[in-house]
C-alpha cells in the first residue's frame, strides 16, 4: 500500500474531534450489512441507486434504503436526486461517497473493514478500561488469533528459532497491510512497517491507533514465539523517521 501523508486542515476548516470521528465510524459501520452497503457505494464510482445496492449486496430494496440513509446520516455517503430528461415522476436517489471525508476515501476496503471491527470491539468493552487499554487488548487478541491461525494452516513447520518466528510474523503483518520487513542492527532484531493499514486515523490519534498497531504486532509475534516481546517502538505519526519495533527475543 502506498504511503499516505496526513492532510493538514485548510484555514477556517472545522476539524472533527478524534473521539467524535471514531464514534461516527463505529456507529456507521458496526453492522456488517451496513459495511457491505457502504463498500458497494464506494465501488460505484458514478453513484449507485437503492436497486443497485439491493442487487449487489443481495438484500431487500427497503433494507438497502435504510442502510443507505443511515450512511448519509453519519456523513459517509451523500444522496442526490438528479432529474433525467424525458422522465416524469420523482427521480430516484443516487448515492455516492462523501469525498470531503478524507478517511472514507483513503483506506482500502479490507483495512477499513478491519478497523471498524476492532474499534467496535474496543468501544463495546464494559470492563471499565480506558479506550487505549481496550484497544491494546483487542489488538493483541486479534494479532494472536491471526498468528495462531497462520501457524495452524501453514504447510511450513512451526518456527524453529527466534529469527524464523520474526520472519514469519513479518509475513503475517504484511498480509494485513503493514508491508513489514525484518532488520538486524548491532545484533538487535526489529520489525519495520513500510506502510500502515490505518495510517489516516493514526495521524489523527497516534497514541491509541499506533498503540493498536503495536498490540497487533505483539499478538502475532507471541503466536510465533511465546517468549518474544517488543522492547521499544517508534512511529511516524509521533514524528519519528519510521514505524519500527525493537524486539526482545529469548
Amino acid at each position: 500500500m502506498a504511503s499516505v501523508q496526513p492532510v493538514p486542515a485548510e484555514e477556517g476548516q472545522v476539524v472533527e474531534p478524534v473521539e467524535e470521528r471514531i464514534g461516527r465510524l463505529v456507529s456507521a459501520l458496526g453492522d456488517p450489512t451496513r459495511r457491505a452497503v457502504y463498500f458497494a457505494v464506494r465501488r460505484g464510482r458514478a453513484g449507485v441507486t437503492k436497486d443497485d445496492v439491493s442487487a449487489e449486496v443481495e438484500i431487500g430494496r427497503r433494507l438497502a434504503g435504510f442502510h443507505l440513509d443511515k450512511l448519509v446520516e453519519h456523513g459517509l455517503v451523500v444522496a442526490d436526486s438528479p432529474r433525467r430528461p424525458g422522465r416524469r415522476g420523482r427521480p430516484a436517489k443516487v448515492y455516492s461517497i462523501n469525498e470531503s471525508d478524507d478517511l472514507s476515501v483513503s483506506l482500502p476496503e479490507r483495512h477499513y473493514d478491519l478497523l471498524a471491527e476492532l474499534l467496535l470491539e474496543a468501544t463495546s468493552d464494559e470492563s471499565g478500561a480506558t479506550t487505549a487499554e481496550a484497544l491494546d487488548r483487542v489488538g493483541f487478541d486479534f494479532g494472536l488469533r491471526l498468528g495462531t491461525a497462520e501457524v495452524a494452516s501453514s504447510s511450513e513447520d512451526p518456527p524453529a528459532s527466534s529469527s524464523e518466528a520474526v520472519r514469519r510474523a513479518a509475513q503475517v503483518l504484511s498480509g494485513i497491510g503493514f508491508a513489514a520487513k525484518v532488520d538486524v542492527d548491532a545484533g538487535i532484531q526489529s520489525i519495520t512497517a513500510c506502510a500502515c493499514p490505518f495510517e489516516r486515523v493514526a495521524f489523527a490519534d497516534p497514541e491509541r491507533i499506533c498503540g493498536l498497531d503495536r498490540a497487533i504486532w505483539r499478538g502475532v509475534l507471541t503466536a510465533m514465539e511465546p517468549d518474544a516481546g517488543v522492547a521499544g517502538a517508534t512511529t511516524r505519526a509521533l514524528g519519528d523517521d519510521e514505524c519500527r519495533a525493537e524486539l526482545s527475543l529469548p
